[in-house]
């Protein structure tokens, strides 16, 4: 059952990246499946109205888990309360202005807002798991480790060939850990080029109970004119909107703990 649920939950995760939708071949060379459970799968993913087939026969998600998401985010408070806080974090640094909440080891981007009224646009697509080691959110939640859990953690992860992302990404445990170092004794972290090349992003954290991080604001735009200097005038909104959002109760950072009675 559990190496039926994983498949269930990678299945899912692959069509989300596809919006053009992926025929049963991919989906079982993906997988790495037999044929056999595969079409058993697919066939439940259908029947739940989590997949659905097209005339062409491939495979797309549905908005059903997407609904249950956007449900699941109303119930939030720290989504509520960010929605005025990220358009003005948008509107004074003329940038894009990101939300991103740590859920156990990894950062979740729920929550955005678009700065730049005209003119070139830094907008990729929403959603997803944060790349720890590919995004300064990610670097900057490790920087609240030691030097010794923040090694134990990066060893853990799969560092990329050159040209997968930028030019400046990290190919080793000790490239991240100097970055992670910088973010320690910063306190915050600006970086260019390195979740992709031209684009720069400053991250700063949300800390509740001393030293935990609970979140990451961020603003990303195009470095050549997203600048260090630009990025130095924002950190004190970052500053103020971080402070209010940590004053949001620990128990209310990722939702009630009732269960609502009926779902309309």
């Amino acid at each position: 059952m559990s190496r039926e649920l994983e498949r269930g939950l990678q299945a899912i995760e692959l069509m989300s990246s596809a919006p053009r939708g992926l025929t049963f071949t991919d989906i079982a060379a993906a997988l790495k499946a037999p044929t056999g459970p595969t079409h058993r799968l697919m066939g439940e993913l259908t029947r739940l109205g989590y997949a659905r087939i097209d005339e062409f026969g491939r495979y797309h998600l549905t908005l059903k888990l997407a609904s249950h998401s956007l449900q699941y985010l109303e119930l939030i408070p720290l989504v509520d309360l960010a929605r005025p806080l990220l358009q003005e974090l948008a509107a004074v640094s003329g940038e894009l202005a990101r939300l991103n909440l740590v859920d156990g080891d990894h950062l979740v981007r729920i929550s955005k807002a678009q700065g730049s009224k005209s003119g070139l646009k830094y907008d990729p697509l929403h959603g997803g798991n944060v790349p720890p080691i590919y995004a300064a959110s990610g670097l900057l939640l490790l920087s609240s480790l030691s030097d010794e859990e923040a090694t134990a953690r990066l060893r853990t992860e799969v560092f990329a060939p050159p040209g997968q992302y930028g030019s400046a990404a990290p190919r080793s445990v000790e490239d991240a850990l100097k970055i992670v170092r910088t973010a320690r004794a910063t306190g915050h972290l600006y970086l260019a080029d390195i979740y992709e090349d031209g684009i720069a992003t400053l991250a700063f954290p949300i800390r509740v109970t001393g030293r935990e991080i609970v979140g990451v604001l961020t603003v990303s735009g195009p470095s050549f004119r997203f600048t260090q200097q630009a990025a130095d005038s924002v950190l004190p909104t970052m500053q103020k909107i971080a402070d209010e959002l940590a004053r949001v109760p620990v128990g209310d950072m990722l939702g009630s703990q009732q269960v609502p009675t009926r779902v309309v």
